[in-house]
């Protein structure tokens, strides 16, 4: 039907970036349901000041004009499946990149305390309106029918409460958002 070639390329095009589109949504939703049945999780000692410096490098690489500041320093041991700890991270920071500006500051944070380490990520973008965030966790939900298909943060809520921990989010219009993970220190004994 397309005889030209630029249509060709640019229907080409539309359809490649449609399969990948379809297939990052398929693999969420196989993470969601794999967590949902409560998967075994491979539990070791991680480094999440590591996990959470590449994290931050990622993303200065995918946005160089980001002021991206972290306080992981040094090696913070944590009992973790490594590959949930990445997916974090990972959903946390494409949060960010996906739904503020790439010129708004973002800051990766780890402490511990307490038998429980906090992991932070805050941006200082236009945040949400309460209701939206009462909602950030849902499947599906995207805040003012934002870009991403609306399961990154129900993964990460997923993943955080296989890890026996929890996640909370700080917001309001204009303040940006800043998402805390709190993790045990040690392995969580299953329920």
């Amino acid at each position: 039907m397309l005889t030209e070639p630029d249509e060709r390329k640019r229907a080409w095009d539309r359809m490649n970036a449609e399969a990948d589109r379809m297939g990052r949504l398929v693999d969420e939703l196989l993470m969601l349901a794999r967590l949902d049945q409560r998967p075994e999780l491979r539990f070791r000692s991680v480094d999440l000041s590591r996990l959470v410096r590449d994290a931050a490098e990622d993303l200065r690489v995918q946005q160089p004009e980001r002021p991206v500041t972290v306080g992981a320093d040094g090696s913070l041991l944590v009992r973790a499946d490594e590959s949930g700890l990445r997916q974090i991270l990972g959903n946390l920071v494409t949060n960010v990149r996906t739904h503020t500006p790439a010129d708004v500051p973002v800051r990766l944070g780890l402490e511990r305390e307490d038998g429980v380490v906090r992991l932070c990520v805050a941006d200082q973008g236009p945040g949400l309106c309460e209701d939206d965030a009462a909602r950030i966790f849902d499947r599906f939900f995207r805040a003012g029918g934002g870009a991403g298909s609306g399961l990154g943060l129900a993964i990460v809520q997923g993943v955080v409460q296989a890890h026996g921990g929890d996640v909370a989010v700080r917001t309001a219009p204009g303040e940006g958002l800043a998402v805390t993970v709190t993790l045990p220190t040690r392995t969580p004994v299953p329920s």
